[in-house]
């Protein structure tokens, strides 16, 4: 297994991302998806990947994924809002 690491960790990004489409589109096979968990681990460490998916080592500071899903959740509540037909005045409910 530490081979199988080795060559991952020596394998170019744009390597991983073909191996990881070439995984995606093979069969169900357990070392298939086993392969495919090693090169997206992998993946992780790497920029952009780190900072879109990947764990930061200030609790404080936020990936781009936790970003995304606290503005989602701003857009639901800035969804809710009515319009004064004479005013034209939109009223946005926060």
């Amino acid at each position: 297994m530490l081979n199988s690491n080795k060559m991952v960790e020596n394998k170019t990004t744009t390597e991983l991302l073909e191996t990881l489409c070439k995984l995606e589109n093979a069969s169900d096979n357990k070392q298939d998806w086993d392969k495919f968990g090693e090169v997206f681990t992998e993946l992780l460490k790497r920029p952009p990947f780190s900072d879109i998916l990947g764990t930061k080592d200030d609790a404080n500071d936020f990936t781009h994924e936790e970003r995304l899903d606290k503005l989602e959740e701003e857009v639901k509540l800035l969804k809710r809002h009515s319009h004064n037909e004479k005013t034209g005045d939109v009223m946005v409910r926060i």
